[in-house]
């Protein structure tokens, strides 16, 4: 499957582990490797945070979409780890092989606290939001997923079949 796309996108919530999982299959497809967070600090010089405080969601959406949308028309073969609200805008992802990493809001909130993120914007009531999130977003992230995998383990296991899901789609 994946040889009949340039690029592979992780989809999925926020603290999933898009970032470490994209890095992982990146290195053993020996292809690039783009992040949004790291993508949104360097283009702007500010993180998530910064820019939802003070552009709102929306603002901090418009400007991950446009470096996504100019990322992607890139020639080199490469994993896209996209932020988690990607799925608002789905002709973003218009002919581009998806991968929707699926968890749980208490699995992603751990990621998140245990990663020391503070660039994304994240409430006291993390799982709530989260689960909030998710329940909203599931059925988009659902008709955008050419694959879809359970994120459960280690970060190598889930790696791991991804690339089987990719190679044997079911």
């Amino acid at each position: 499957m994946r040889e009949a796309h340039r690029h592979i996108v992780l989809i999925g919530m926020m603290g999933v582990g898009k970032t470490t999982i994209g890095r992982l299959l990146a290195k053993r497809l020996g292809w690039g490797f783009w992040d949004n967070d790291e993508a949104l600090t360097k283009a702007t010089g500010e993180t998530a945070a910064q820019i939802q405080r003070a552009r709102g969601q929306a603002g901090l959406h418009a400007v991950e979409n446009r470096l996504l949308r100019e990322a992607l028309a890139g020639r080199d073969p490469s994993v896209f780890a996209a932020a988690g609200s990607v799925v608002l805008k789905p002709e973003l992802l218009k002919d581009q092989l998806t991968v929707w990493l699926r968890s749980t809001p208490a699995r992603e909130e751990r990621n998140i606290a245990r990663s020391g993120q503070r660039h994304r914007p994240l409430p006291g009531d993390a799982i709530a939001v989260l689960q909030h999130l998710s329940e909203a977003r599931l059925p988009m992230y659902e008709r955008l997923a050419d694959v879809t995998v359970d994120v459960t383990g280690d970060p190598e296991s889930t790696c791991d079949r991804v690339i089987a899901a990719l190679d044997h789609p079911i």
